[in-house]
């Protein structure tokens, strides 16, 4: 097939509700089915997140109506476009923008996408590597965006990141360390503690010696922090901050809710903040030409903790990663672009 020319059909795992019940399964589908878009594009990488995850297996009410095709990102190429500012061969990248939740998303092998969701590759990154990124990469810039924002500096101290083994938190790793920040990686897998030193971590904290502790107030360790866990992770996140420590809310793989007190607020004048991973364009282009340059992660430390599934290999994968137990950045792999 020409990269230029459009299937009669393909393949795309449809998420629908049934009788009150979340379903999802591969089906055979064509371009008229999916949402409407002026790009069509030949999917090449889908990222995978929790939020995926759950959207496809209806443990949380994320997607808007049914049917829908899941995937809150993906990269592919351009294979035709009623907009001027893409044309065909054009390598390009969706996220946001209510992809896969109210437009249909990336676990398609076609995607008809919205020109004002779609931007193209910044200059220096590949496919592979803007899909190893993606959401993830992407949570972590905003994150670190925000921390500069407020003034912080390698020089203020530690930036610890939970949830290490995970995408978000890998790829926070490397991408505070290449920018030139001292990380302490928060893990319940202590024993990978060399995989994430290569990753750029300098330090290594096993989780469950950390909430041992349920004192008010923990000694003053970090000048900010990326959570990708909640919970009391969170909680004890928010005690062991230095004075005007900052804290990026990103995650909840370990719950929604959190016990603590005002303590840290009102005695360290601690700044707690939600990141999501959207943003609008003067944003969205700024940190994404960072990823490609000053901040642009070690991929070779990386790729060992990338890994690539079939589309029909992604209900079982997102089983296994609600129940944690997948660690690193998986995509869909829809293979090269004819």
């Amino acid at each position: 097939m020409s990269m230029l020319q459009q299937p009669d059909s393909f393949q795309a795992l449809v998420t629908r509700r049934i009788d009150g019940n979340v379903q999802s399964a591969i089906e055979t589908v064509t371009l008229p089915q999916l949402s409407a878009g002026e790009v069509v594009v030949r999917t090449r990488y889908a990222g995978i997140n929790y939020k995926d995850c759950l959207s496809i297996r209806g443990k949380a009410k994320i997607i808007t109506d049914y049917p829908r095709i899941a995937g809150i990102e993906a990269v592919g190429r351009v294979a035709a476009s009623a907009d001027d500012a893409f044309a065909p061969g054009d390598e390009v990248l969706v996220h946001g923008f209510q992809t896969g939740i109210a437009f249909d998303g990336g676990f398609s092998e076609w995607m008809q996408v919205p020109a004002r969701h779609l931007q193209k590759l910044p200059p220096g990154l590949s496919a592979r590597e803007a899909a190893i990124l993606g959401v993830p990469g992407f949570t972590a810039a905003m994150a670190l965006a925000r921390f500069e924002s407020y003034g912080l500096a390698p020089a203020e101290g530690p930036v610890a990141v939970s949830g290490a083994n995970g995408a978000v938190g890998m790829l926070a790793i490397s991408i505070l360390a290449r920018a030139g920040y001292h990380i302490a990686a928060i893990t319940r897998r202590p024993e990978q503690a060399d995989t994430l030193r290569r990753l750029g971590a300098a330090e290594i904290v096993d989780v469950r010696t950390a909430l041992d502790s349920t004192r008010p107030l923990e000694s003053a360790r970090y000048a900010a922090a990326i959570d990708n866990v909640g919970g009391n992770v969170l909680a004890w996140l928010l005690r062991s901050m230095k004075d005007e420590g900052l804290v990026a809310s990103v995650g909840n793989a370990g719950g929604n809710h959190y016990e603590g007190s005002v303590l840290p607020f009102i005695m360290r004048r601690v700044h707690l903040f939600g990141i999501v991973a959207n943003a609008g364009w003067p944003e969205r282009q700024r940190l994404w030409q960072k990823l490609a340059a000053e901040w642009r992660p070690g991929f070779e430390a990386l790729e060992p903790h990338v890994h690539a599934i079939t589309l029909p290999e992604l209900p079982a994968h997102a089983d296994r990663q609600l129940q944690g137990a997948t660690s690193g950045r998986t995509l869909v792999d829809f293979g090269e672009t004819p």
